[in-house]
């Protein structure tokens, strides 16, 4: 019998990890002579989405075949398997059903590759991670590689700027602005948890510095829904986590009270402030001014005309990347990919992945409260970073693509709210 904490699994697992960092880094924010594209390998200046696809299956079976015969494993809820595997099975006949009848003149082969590369992911990222790993060395790992992320592009942006934005927003060490979003979120919140819990003084330091870089980084990029979360993310860390030491309790008890005297004395200015940046009347950081509640809209009543096209059976995965009979990442259309989780989801698989769409928005809204009672720390602080992002997954497409990273992430967050701390094996 395998252990969970064998040096190989661990081993895989950081690597699939750290992949999804690693894929989305553009080596031409380094001013490196990179290639914009090259063959398979290199693409937009970093490591190509085949490649990618590549080393998640190349880390990721041998990862599977282990899990196979580990036995202390941490439980997974009943309700999140039965929901993983309604959704295989929703996405494997509507996938079969859209070759026969809608993409017919696609090839059936990288139709059903799509779907199996999807799934591999939510088994992979979604199940078998979090059973093996622990929730606190997920949290530590990734706070990690994202702070280092974040304080490189803080860097690169004092010494080259012109390098790290483009169309005006910050996408730091990144290929494009999602990926700098989702580093600097995410190093955000778990900065939050590992500031509380640390003991030691030079990892405190470390956890502060990437606190404040990383919110800098998210006014950088002028993104308002994942501003709004890190502020949100930092109100509901302060009130709900304990502190065992005396400096900790001041952390705490000085941040609400500076909080509470600006909100006393600016509220009104900041929500006057918050619903001009919302309706395209102020900017954010260095983003241009743009009504974001019109163009949100847009975007629901554009897709909304594709989904009614094929409502039952869906345009499948490959949708948007208008593939014909070869896939080209390069391809991508924005056009048919619509900023909004139902959308999207009847985008891809109709009527039956909308329903799925929204039995999974309850259960991250039961899940999270449920964590954030947890004991321990770590996956609370978890529960909290899904908590504040429910409304961004709301208002996103929907995620079931393996090359991406917030796609890779949230379904690791999605299993560490559905596993427990303890392992069978105990």
């Amino acid at each position: 019998m395998i252990r969970a904490r064998d040096g190989r699994i661990l081993f895989l697992i950081k690597a699939l990890v750290a992949l999804l960092f690693l894929s989305k880094i553009s080596l031409g924010s380094f001013l490196l002579p990179v290639p914009y594209s090259f063959s398979f390998l290199i693409f937009q200046q970093g490591m190509h989405p085949f490649v990618n696809v590549f080393l998640c299956f190349l880390l990721g079976l041998p990862l599977g075949l282990m899990w196979l015969k580990v036995r202390d494993r941490h439980h997974l809820s009943g309700f999140y398997k039965l929901f993983v595997f309604a959704l295989i099975l929703t996405m494997t006949v509507q996938t079969l059903l859209q070759i026969s009848f809608v993409n017919t003149e696609e090839s059936p082969v990288m139709q059903v590759g799509a779907l199996a590369v999807s799934l591999f992911m939510v088994v992979i990222y979604g199940m078998i991670i979090p059973s093996l790993w622990d929730v606190k060395d997920f949290m530590y790992f990734v706070q990690r590689w994202s702070g280092v992320l974040v304080l490189i592009s803080l860097v690169l942006w004092v010494v080259a700027g012109g390098a790290v934005f483009k169309g005006g927003r910050f996408v730091g060490v990144f290929k494009h602005i999602p990926h700098m979003v989702t580093c600097a979120t995410v190093a955000f919140v778990f900065s939050l948890g590992t500031l509380l819990e640390d003991q030691k003084m030079k990892h405190k330091v470390f956890s502060a510095l990437v606190l404040a870089g990383s919110f800098f980084a998210i006014i950088l990029t002028g993104t308002r829904s994942s501003a709004a979360a890190a502020v949100v993310a930092f109100i509901v860390t302060m009130v709900l986590h304990k502190t065992e030491t005396n400096q900790g309790r001041i952390f705490k008890f000085a941040s609400l009270s500076v909080l509470l005297t600006f909100a006393l004395f600016f509220g009104s200015q900041v929500y006057d402030f918050a619903r001009g940046v919302a309706t395209g009347q102020n900017a954010l950081g260095t983003r241009e001014a743009q009504d974001g509640i019109a163009s949100r809209w847009e975007e629901v009543e554009r897709g909304s005309q594709i989904f009614l096209q094929q409502p039952w059976l869906g345009h499948g995965l490959l949708s948007k990347f208008a593939s014909g009979n070869e896939v080209d990442v390069s391809n991508y259309n924005a056009m048919k990919d619509p900023h909004n989780i139902f959308v999207s989801a009847g985008v891809i698989g109709g009527w039956p992945l909308i329903v799925l769409a929204g039995i999974s928005l309850i259960l991250m809204v039961v899940g999270s409260f449920k964590a954030l009672v947890s004991f321990d720390i770590s996956k609370r602080q978890v529960a909290i970073y899904l908590l504040s992002h429910i409304p961004i997954l709301v208002i996103y497409h929907i995620h079931l693509s393996l090359g991406g990273m917030a796609d890779r992430l949230y379904w690791m967050v999605f299993g560490f709210i559905a596993a427990s701390v303890s392992r069978t094996g105990k």
